[in-house]
């Protein structure tokens, strides 16, 4: 899972898009629970004390679906 976390914030930083650490921890939180819609991803990463907005769980699936990590049907790690 460690490998693919970096693999994951290293695709960000090369397409230009900013790693913050809302979006570090809601990639941890994708790693963890596969399958998860973006709300169920929301509030799995407020209850884990992450202060996140819905626009950034959203952006950031998008982000990842474009560079090829998650399908678009469920958040599955390719």
């Amino acid at each position: 899972m460690e490998e693919k976390f970096v693999e994951i914030v290293n695709a960000f930083k090369v397409n230009g898009g900013r790693v913050t650490e809302q979006r570090k921890r809601l990639i941890s939180v994708i790693l963890m629970n596969p399958g998860c819609t973006c709300k169920e991803l929301y509030y799995l990463a407020r209850e884990r004390g992450c202060r996140i907005g819905r626009a950034t769980v959203y952006r950031t699936i998008r982000s990842l679906e474009d560079m090829g990590f998650i399908s678009k049907r469920a958040v599955v790690i390719l």
